[in-house]
């Protein structure tokens, strides 16, 4: 089996060895060197231009930072789409707006390309470790054909719908994960200042009605003061924004995700964009005059 892999960010890359690590040939391409020359290494082969693509793997996942870089690589000219062969299969695994999704699925349809949004829940070491969460839509038949690809990448494959139902879905997923940092750096805060270990709150709450493997897997880096990035608090404010953008346009109002938007974004325009989006707990320490866990720009 031949895949190809579009866009080696950190997931990308995360897919692209995941696939090796199951003897499964890979073509890769990126629109900067570096990543495409490590993968190499590892055993994956170079697509010296995206037209080479195609010849190389009838079936291509993209992993894209965002709408821009999804219209650049898939709608611009000389683009993926505009390259792909009749019967090919596009497995678009990015988290981006319905909007953008549903331009990708108008040029997919032209070229007469399967198309399959499968944005994941679940981070590098998740991918790494065979644990990805799936969130599929699209036509059911299309599915049907590329769910081997699918369970390769990860074991939980969950269809949810026709269209662009996954990239509502995902956006979900990601605005309770905002909501739950958010007030999970609040309680954290009040619990120290009032003198209670991080650690003893950390275990009543796992313990608790609300414990989750959120809070589980969180645990070890909030004790360790570790706020390397799984997931930036920028990309948790780009996915609030996508959140709030599909909620105008179907008049919803969502006054909590908002506040949350709010607060990731000041805590971006204070230093901290960069790192993981828990970073939301020494931000509000800082606004509480306290040590933060890492520098804040005042």
């Amino acid at each position: 089996m031949d895949i190809g892999v579009v866009g080696l960010g950190k997931m990308g890359s995360a897919l692209a060895r995941r696939l090796l690590a199951q003897d499964v040939s890979v073509v890769v391409w990126n629109r900067s060197p570096g990543p495409v020359d490590a993968l190499v290494a590892d055993g994956a082969v170079a697509a010296q231009d995206l037209s080479k693509m195609w010849r190389a793997a009838s079936t291509i996942c993209t992993f894209l930072a965002d709408d821009a870089a999804v219209a650049d690589v898939l709608l611009g000219e000389g683009g993926l789409l505009a390259t792909a062969t009749t019967g090919a299969t596009l497995v678009e695994l990015s988290t981006i707006s319905a909007a953008a999704s549903a331009l990708v699925a108008d040029a997919a349809r032209a070229r007469d390309v399967r198309y399959v949004r499968a944005p994941v829940s679940g981070n590098p070491g998740v991918l790494t470790a065979g644990k990805l969460s799936l969130i599929v839509s699209g036509d059911q038949a299309d599915i049907d054909v590329v769910r081997p690809v699918l369970e390769l990448i990860g074991p939980t494959v969950t269809y949810v719908g026709e269209g662009e139902a996954a990239r509502i879905v995902k956006l979900a997923v990601n605005v309770v994960l905002a909501g739950t940092a958010a007030l999970l750096a609040e309680v954290l805060l009040l619990a120290e200042a009032w003198d209670i270990d991080r650690s003893v709150l950390l275990e009543v709450l796992q313990r608790s009605a609300v414990g989750s493997p959120f809070i589980g897997y969180k645990t070890p880096a909030l004790l360790a003061r570790d706020y390397g990035a799984t997931f930036t608090l920028a990309m948790i404010l780009k996915d609030l924004g996508l959140a709030h953008d599909a909620a105008q346009s179907v008049s919803v109002p969502m006054p909590v995700a908002d506040l949350v938007a709010s607060e990731a974004s000041d805590s971006c325009s204070k230093g901290l964009a960069d790192l993981d989006f828990m970073s939301l707990l020494p931000h509000l320490q800082h606004l509480a005059g306290r040590l933060s866990d890492v520098p804040v720009i005042g």
